[in-house]
């Protein structure tokens, strides 16, 4: 058969077509073959189309997942304005592809097992979501899965939140590169002894000094790191959200970070 959908528009209307992408399909009205209405059977979306697309099967279901599979964008929002991203389709599409995309979390394992939660996988919702949220039109600041839940590993509207990058920048362990120790600590040859230190605003570190036992010098790092991080927290306080203030003044640094 030359095309997919073998449609003559004589007794079309009713019938049940196939589309490349986006499943099944039914023919509503005839108007003329410029202007064919159907209907997606999975989703109940309604548009009109033109019957050299039907019989090709390229006819296009916005509310089916098409980003990763799981991502929908509907047709409220544009991801696009005159060619550039928006800043909510650059954000949503960055956050699926830290959890969808195999071949980035290849690179980045630190995303593996992350998840989008189901209201997020709409873009029509997440536009929304983010247009609410205190912090988002602020240039700079990130959006954040697990401030307010540590250890998070879903992207959700109640895990969500967007803070300042040198915030960000704060919370960020670096576990694949930091060492086989304790965060915060490093074993020095030449004295013999464990040293911490402490990242602190625009990559500057602070030494905390040589101890003789590795716990010794995670407590020393831990006591520095919840106290600059306190530090952060009242600094950027009539800013960032109250719900992120809440969550850094109660942030610990745990033995297994």
């Amino acid at each position: 058969m030359k095309y997919l959908n073998d449609i003559s528009y004589k007794d079309c209307v009713g019938k049940v077509f196939k589309s490349t992408s986006s499943g099944d399909f039914k023919v509503l009205k005839y108007n003329n073959a410029r202007g064919i209405e159907i209907q997606f059977l999975k989703t109940g979306y309604e548009t009109t189309v033109e019957l050299g697309h039907i019989k090709k099967g390229e006819v296009k279901d916005p509310y089916s997942p098409s980003v990763y599979g799981v991502g929908v964008l509907g047709t409220k929002y544009p991801s696009r304005v005159n060619g550039v991203k928006t800043k909510e389709y650059a954000l949503w599409h960055s956050m699926l592809t830290r959890c969808y995309n195999n071949s980035f979390k290849k690179r980045r394992p630190t995303y593996i097992g992350c998840e989008v939660s189901d209201k997020f996988k709409s873009y029509e919702y997440f536009y929304e979501w983010c247009n609410k949220q205190i912090g988002f039109s602020n240039k700079g600041w990130q959006l954040d899965k697990d401030l307010l839940v540590k250890g998070n590993k879903a992207y959700s509207e109640d895990s969500c939140v967007f803070i300042p990058k040198e915030i960000n920048l704060v919370l960020v362990k670096c576990t694949t590169s930091r060492g086989e120790h304790l965060i915060g600590v490093h074993w020095n040859k030449k004295d013999k002894a464990f040293i911490a230190r402490v990242n602190k605003s625009k990559g500057k570190r602070e030494h905390l000094g040589l101890f003789n036992t590795e716990l010794e010098a995670f407590n020393a790092y831990k006591e520095a790191k919840e106290t600059f991080i306190k530090e952060q927290a009242d600094k950027w306080k009539l800013q960032i959200d109250p719900k992120a203030y809440e969550a850094l003044m109660n942030y610990k640094v745990d033995i297994t970070d």
